[in-house]
Order: C-alpha cells, then structure tokens, then sequence
C-alpha cells in the first residue's frame, strides 16, 4: 500500500516504520510503503496522481475544503463502510473526529490530527533587550521596528515564502482578524455570486497589513526564501521570532534549541474579533478512489489512530492527536506540547483557511 505523506516531519520515516508493523498484525501481507513531498510539490503532484493511474493507495490531506473536494470528484473513497471493521477508524476515535472527514454524511478520510500555528520568539533575547510580547498588530510592528532598531542586520520574523502556504497563514490569520470568519466563509469557498467575491473592503485593510510586515518584520526577498532556512534561523537564534506551526517545536528542539516560547498571532485594533479565534485544522489520510485494494488501504489509514500508533505519533512528531487515549502515558511531554494542547482548548473558536 503505498501512502503519500509531507516530508520534513521528524521522526515520521520512524513512524511509518511502526505503522508496518502494526498493519502486519493484521495482515501480514499488507506492506507499507511511504513516499513523501514538500508541501508545495505535493498539492500538485496529488492532484495530477488522484486523476493519472500512477497515484497512491492512501494519501494525506488537510481537512475541510481540501479533502471535500476530492470527495465531491470522486478521487477519495468512500470510507463510512470500513469504520467498524476489525481495526477500523471507527474502533479509535470519537464520532467527533469521525466526522472531521465527513462530506455530506459519508466519511471521506481519518483524521490522525490537528494542526495549529503560533509565533515562536526567544525569551532571552526579549529579557535582555526589553522587549514585551506585543497583544496587538501594531505593537507586533513596534516589535520588529525595535529589533532592526538594536542591530539592522537582524531579521525580525523570518519569512520563508517559496512556498506559498507560508505567507497564506499569516493572510488567512489577518482575514480573520480584520474581516472575520462570517465574512470569509463564502468567499473561501466561493460560493458567493461571481460579482460579490471577495469585494469586502476590509480585505484591502488586512492585506495592507501584511505589506507593512514586508516592511518592518520581514527578510529581503522572501519569495524566495525557503521554510527550512528561516527555521533554522530562528533556531540557530539569528532571529528572535518566527510564525510557525506546531510541528515546529519538534524541529527546533532537534536543531538545539528548546528555550523558546510561543504567544498567539495578535488581535488586530478595531479588528473583527477579540485574538481568541485560532488556527487549527484537522489533517488525516484519504483512500484514493482507484486504489486496487480498497480494503487493506482503509485498514493502513485506519490503523493511524489505533491507541499505540496515536501515541507513538504524539511522541515522535509531536502531533496533538485525535486518539488520546494513551496520552497520558506519553513519557516526558515537552514544555511546548503541553502549551498547544492547553492553549488550543482555550480558543473560543477555530480559523477559516485560505
């Protein structure tokens, strides 16, 4: 069974190694075989597979409009069947979850997992320079104008946006803050009439934001800059904060740098909310519709959220899991997981994505 994955995720070649071993309990036959892309090469490569006869059997997806659309085309699988089979989704996780991965009230994917996205800045440089961790849009400009002011040669917020998915964080986050989820919702899934898309003027106010962050925040050229760069520039401490998501933590640590601390992305003054409203998406595995073995890829994507591989994801990737059944018994959960995991559940609500 061949499973289409991200790459750049550390300890996942581990976590797929377990993952085979887990399948071969149930059937022995059944080999599991990963191959990963970079997230921009992967949203093309997976459109181009799901509709060639050259794709994989599973497949990652982020959850929401992404997996929907697949499943109206017909590229995903159909999995409300396989819930209750021996080793079965169904066996794992809450109808809540369950239902993450729901189109039209069939199940479409497994949700393994959510997401969430924070900024990553470093204390001690705050400590030592006074600096306060900014509430609002403008204090965080503020921030970064007395950053440059300590030394001009210091980026403030590395910006890695070769990849385009960088930057559409920060806009969807600035979307948020500025016109609201209640505004955004159709546009995103433009559903609005052809004429009215994205017309609100409040859009204008919001990514005006994001030039004055080009402005004051940003490195030079930042289009082609690549996310793993500005990572390690933050964790080799060249810059002092970063936006990020929680995968991030784990890729700092395993680069040396673990003293870090994390705040939300800022209200924005006279805004559409209050800063409570997160970044959280669910993500999971979908079958392919053409999949020659329907029934051993529903039992590879199912056996994701079994309560041994939810924890061992929750230990080697550090995913905030939708099994937690064993998390309790996740040996020495570092400081920045327990912060997610508290944080998140302290949201008054959850992001429209871009």
């Amino acid at each position: 069974i061949k499973v289409w994955d991200l790459s750049g995720r550390s300890g996942q070649t581990e976590l797929y190694e377990i993952l085979d071993k887990e399948v071969k309990k149930y059937n022995p036959d059944i080999n599991v075989v990963l191959v990963e892309y970079e997230n921009e090469a992967y949203k093309t490569q997976i459109q181009l597979a799901l509709n060639g006869n050259d794709g994989p059997d599973v497949f990652f997806n982020w959850f929401g409009e992404d997996s929907a659309r697949l499943a109206r085309a017909g590229l995903a699988m159909d999995l409300t069947d396989y819930k209750n089979m021996e080793g079965g989704y169904g066996n794992f996780i809450s109808e809540a979850w369950q239902n993450a991965g729901a189109v039209d009230g069939k199940i479409y994917g497994v949700a393994i997992k959510a997401v969430s996205k924070y900024f990553y800045y470093d204390p001690a440089f705050f400590d030592q320079h006074n600096l306060s961790v900014p509430t609002t849009f403008n204090e965080l400009l503020d921030t970064c104008r007395s950053i440059r002011a300590i030394d001009s040669s210091i980026v403030p917020w590395p910006m890695g946006n070769s990849e385009r998915w960088k930057l559409n964080h920060v806009i969807t986050m600035l979307n948020q803050r500025v016109v609201g989820a209640e505004n955004t919702k159709a546009d995103y899934a433009l559903t609005a009439p052809d004429d009215e898309l994205f017309t609100n003027p409040k859009y204008v106010e919001a990514w005006q934001k994001v030039v004055d962050l080009n402005e004051n925040c940003f490195n030079d050229a930042p289009n082609a800059t690549h996310p793993d760069l500005t990572r390690s520039m933050f964790a080799e401490q060249i810059s002092p904060m970063m936006y990020c998501g929680t995968w991030c933590g784990g890729i700092f640590a395993s680069e040396g740098f673990t003293d870090f601390k994390m705040f939300r992305f800022p209200r924005v003054e006279g805004g559409a909310d209050d800063g409570t409203v997160g970044f959280l998406v669910a993500e999971g595995l979908q079958v392919s519709a053409k999949t020659e073995h329907p029934e051993a890829a529903a039992l590879v994507a199912s056996l994701n959220v079994s309560d041994d591989m939810a924890l061992a994801d929750a230990e080697m990737r550090g995913s905030l899991i939708s099994n937690a059944a064993k998390i309790d018994q996740m040996k020495d959960a570092p400081h920045w997981f327990t912060f997610y995991v508290n944080d998140i559940a302290d949201k008054s609500a959850h992001v429209n994505v871009l």
